[in-house]
C-alpha cells in the first residue's frame, strides 16, 4: 500500500507540540533539528502505544531516516507531529511521519526504518510471529492504529 505522508488524514496518531523560541535558527525560523525532535517525540509515543496494546515485548533501533522538509515554521506557534506504520517485514518496520503547522500545512515528512533488535546480542533478529502479524495488520489499517 502506498501512503502520501503529507496527507494528514492517513494518521490516527498525533501529538501536539509547542514551538519554542530556543528552536529558532539564524534565519528566524524553526531549525531542521527541531523538526526531527518533534517527529521523534511522536514516533516514540506512537511506538509505546503499540507496545502497550498487548503484544509480546520487542525492541527496535533506528536503521535509517529519510526526511523531506516542505515549508518553514515560525515561533510562536504549535505543530502537530504524526506517525504510523506503513510497512512491516520479517526484521524491520517502516514508520511514516508528517509534521503539520498550526494551520494544518505539511512542513515535513519522513520515513524511519526501524530494525528488530535482540536485547542479548544487540543484533538484528526476526520479529516474534505474533508481533510480526500484529505489525503487519497495523501497517495495513486505515489509520495505523492497533485494533
Amino acid at each position: 500500500m502506498t501512503f502520501d505522508l503529507a496527507a494528514r488524514g492517513i494518521y490516527g496518531f498525533a501529538t501536539s507540540e509547542h514551538l519554542r523560541f530556543a528552536d529558532l535558527d539564524a534565519n528566524g525560523h524553526i531549525n531542521n533539528g527541531s523538526f526531527m525532535e518533534l517527529l521523534e517525540n511522536a514516533r516514540v509515543s506512537y511506538l509505546r502505544q503499540i507496545v502497550r496494546s498487548g503484544l509480546p515485548r520487542f525492541r527496535l533501533v533506528i536503521g535509517r531516516i529519510e526526511a523531506d522538509f516542505k515549508r518553514q515554521m515560525f515561533y510562536p506557534g504549535t505543530a502537530t507531529a504524526c506517525a504510523r506504520l506503513i510497512e512491516a517485514h520479517e526484521r524491520k518496520v517502516v514508520i511514516g511521519q508528517g509534521l503539520f503547522d498550526g494551520e494544518g500545512q505539511c512542513t515535513a515528512v519522513q520515513k524511519v526504518i526501524m530494525v528488530s533488535l535482540d536485547e542479548a546480542t544487540h543484533r538484528s533478529t526476526p520479529f516474534d510471529p505474533v508481533v510480526r502479524a500484529a505489525l503487519g495488520k497495523i501497517a495495513a489499517s486505515k489509520d495505523g492504529l492497533p485494533a
